[in-house]
């Protein structure tokens, strides 16, 4: 009996090999996917997507492959550490060009420009894709921005999409690619997954296995964020090995013994928390701060008692009131003049009151310019499955799964995305889906 079966595992679930079936739509690959999409149905030249070893390019663009529309026709290299002649036979080989013998270059590459010219005539989308892309000398990449030349009049006859580690990020911006680097309009970077992201990845490709068994709990999953920093391919190693261990001691429960046997294998170490690294740096900085201040209101306090009490000594003490002469005694005080009356026929004083300002008419309230309503319009669904969302951001919850073909009612348009409403099961529901797999109606 394997540690499969011993799981109840339909097949291997943390297996390394890029399976677009155990694609996890985590917000960075999502948003990664998304871009990709983008591209294709835009005018733009180049997209360059990087990503350390591990996080997930080669099955982010197998994903972005199979979901490819029939009118997207591409050519795919993998491993292209090749030189420039090299690299373009692969590229017309690829896309199904047939090569002659003895056949120049400049014959091949006349040729290759009527071949993509009537692509274009049938309604065709060529794009070529590039895996492994920092392993390309610096005058195969040029190559690649001689081969973006052929266009018409009106727009480019070929895309280009170039994924590869961070190193070729510095190839990109060597003086000697600057007319290339000019030419990319869409950047894309996959990070690591982050202690959520990594503990809902591991729950998902345990689902996807078939898993019956009791889940990991959070201290597992800390522990394995320490050992693996979210490193997609790391987790996969980390979790293999764990359940091996599990079921050498013939236990379905998956415990810290069991990855710390794992990590000890494939000679891992535990890194600090960044969460916490962050916190007591920032923790530290608040605290001089509040230090800092306290001393300042301290000192100025102090300064300010001081100079009040200095200010206060050198005023001179007020003279005393003189004192009136007495009368006489042999002669009589005369008695004080009264004070004339006011006449009576003086009118008071009315204070003349302050008239009331004017009512001011409420603010009409007007509708965001990003938001549009959308004309009573209806809609079907293109995807095989597309979700509705609680919101228009690709991280937002889902409220249903829409198939195929199913008709909606389109309340709002905001950036990209619909604001609609589909009964389901006797009941109208309304969420958000992204507009550019709805095909519109009046």
């Amino acid at each position: 009996m394997s540690y499969t079966e011993f799981f109840e595992f339909k097949e291997h679930p943390f297996r390394i090999t890029p399976d677009v079936e155990y694609f996890f739509a985590s917000p960075n690959h999502m948003e990664a996917l998304q871009s990709l999409k983008y591209f294709v149905d835009s005018d733009e030249g180049f997209l360059v997507l990087t990503g350390e070893p591990g996080t997930g390019k080669t099955i982010t663009m197998r994903k972005f492959m199979n979901e490819l529309p029939d009118t997207v026709e591409y050519a795919y290299v993998m491993f292209p550490s090749l030189e420039p002649e090299e690299m373009f036979r692969a590229v017309l080989e690829d896309f199904g060009f047939p090569i002659g013998e003895n056949q120049t270059k400049n014959t091949l590459f006349a040729g290759f420009r009527d071949f993509l010219t009537e692509k274009k005539r049938q309604g065709k989308k060529p794009l070529l894709i590039i895996d492994e892309a920092q392993n390309l000398p610096a005058r195969t990449l040029e190559e690649l921005r001689i081969l973006s030349n052929l266009e018409t009049e009106k727009e480019k006859l070929i895309r280009f999409v170039i994924a590869g580690q961070p190193e070729l990020d510095s190839k990109l911006n060597s003086p000697s690619l600057r007319q290339l680097r000019q030419r990319i309009t869409l950047h894309v970077s996959l990070d690591y997954m982050d202690f959520d992201d990594m503990s809902k990845y591991v729950a998902f490709r345990l689902s996807k296995g078939g898993f019956h068994g009791q889940y990991p709990d959070k201290k597992f999953y800390k522990k394995l964020y320490s050992y693996t920093g979210g490193n997609p391919r790391l987790v996969n190693l980390a979790m293999e090995r764990s359940l091996m261990a599990a079921y050498v001691d013939q236990n379905k429960v998956l415990s810290g013994k069991h990855l710390d046997s794992a990590a000890a294998s494939l000679k891992l170490e535990r890194k600090k928390n960044k969460m916490n690294s962050k916190f007591f740096l920032y923790a530290g900085f608040a605290l001089i701060a509040a230090i800092f201040i306290s001393g300042a209101l301290f000192y100025y306090g102090t300064l300010y008692g001081k100079r009040q009490a200095e200010m206060m000594q050198s005023v001179p003490a007020p003279a005393a009131a003189p004192i009136p002469p007495q009368a006489p005694a042999d002669k009589p005080a005369q008695p004080a003049t009264p004070e004339p009356a006011k006449p009576a026929d003086t009118a008071p004083v009315v204070q003349q009151q302050t008239q009331p300002d004017p009512v001011q008419k409420p603010a009409v309230r007007e509708m965001p310019a990003e938001t549009v309503p959308a004309a009573s319009k209806t809609g079907i669904v293109k995807a095989n499955i597309l979700n509705m969302r609680e919101k228009p951001d690709i991280t937002s919850a889902v409220l249903a799964k829409l198939p195929l073909n199913t008709r909606v009612k389109i309340l709002l348009e905001r950036d990209g995305w619909l604001n609609i409403s589909v009964t389901m099961n006797g009941a109208e529901v309304t969420g958000w889906i992204y507009g550019r797999n709805v095909e519109t109606g009046s």
